[in-house]
């Protein structure tokens, strides 16, 4: 049983079930989808997510045995020793072969779409390529493999067309939000990543990291303004769209916001103080 759990643990579904989810089905929604295919999209994306987590897992052990606060949370139960490396392997056959099993239930522009939010969730942390330790990459990767694609996946699941303006659009803000949620993932781990991963904040550093998240926040406003005329959204959407693409990277950041701010007063008071004598 302990076993079980430290398996069910590797796909860290409390880290993802309350916000990757919501592009796939938005993407099928956008599609005109029914109740059945809303709940099959889901059941896809809920294993496809999961695969993704316990890939990261996997290729992560050796970083996250020397990452305090993952090793702290125990977010890794296979760093700890707790799960087999064929354990973990056998676990990531089952997560991927439901979806895309079940992707060709829709079709082959499906399963395309669905294998191409396999193939990024993979080569994020595989080698040789492994696209989280090359800054840029990483951002671009996560931007498509949780927003872009899993949108544009979520069309064609409900046979929606994918190549229309309305939904290129769409997906240009999903991929804008997903490039966003890495950058405030990147800048609350700052310190510890500087002595254990190679991230795109890392490699700017935390004053740079805070200009990408600004930057990546006009980009979302800005692709949320071109889908207005191409997507006609209602405004009560329209709205709580703006506010989530405001009020989010706060919320997402208060801790190193506070933190940070701290730490310009008392340089600010100091430069004063030693100016003063």
């Amino acid at each position: 049983m302990a076993n079980l759990s430290g398996y069910i643990r590797m796909m860290r579904i409390a880290d993802w079930i309350r916000f990757y989810p919501l592009f796939p089905l938005a993407g099928a929604f956008f599609a005109g989808a029914v109740p059945a295919v809303l709940a099959g999209t889901a059941g896809i994306f809920f294993f496809l997510t999961a695969y993704g987590f316990v890939v990261n897992n996997y290729y992560d052990v050796d970083i996250d045995r020397r990452h305090l606060q993952k090793a702290r949370k125990n977010t890794n139960p296979l760093a700890a020793g707790q799960v087999s490396r064929a354990g973990t392997r056998l676990l990531m056959a089952v997560l991927l072969a439901f979806p895309l099993i079940a992707a060709l239930c829709a079709g082959w522009t499906a399963w395309l779409a669905v294998m191409a939010c396999a193939a990024a969730l993979t080569l994020y942390s595989a080698p040789p390529l492994r696209l989280k330790d090359r800054s840029w990459w990483d951002v671009a990767t996560h931007a498509l493999m949780f927003g872009g694609l899993p949108f544009l996946a979520g069309v064609a699941l409900a046979g929606g067309t994918l190549l229309s303006a309305p939904a290129l659009a769409a997906m240009l803000l999903a991929s804008a939000i997903c490039a966003e949620a890495l950058i405030i993932h990147q800048i609350n781990d700052y310190a510890e990543d500087c002595g254990t991963a190679q991230t795109t904040v890392v490699a700017l550093g935390k004053a740079g990291g805070w200009g990408l998240l600004f930057l990546s926040v006009l980009g979302s406003f800005a692709a949320l303004a071109l889908c207005i005329p191409l997507c006609l959204p209602p405004l009560p959407v329209l709205v709580t769209a703006g506010l989530f693409l405001l009020l989010y990277p706060v919320v997402s950041c208060r801790r190193e916001i506070i933190t940070d701010g701290r730490t310009c007063s008392r340089r600010i008071i100091v430069s004063c103080l030693a100016y003063l004598r």
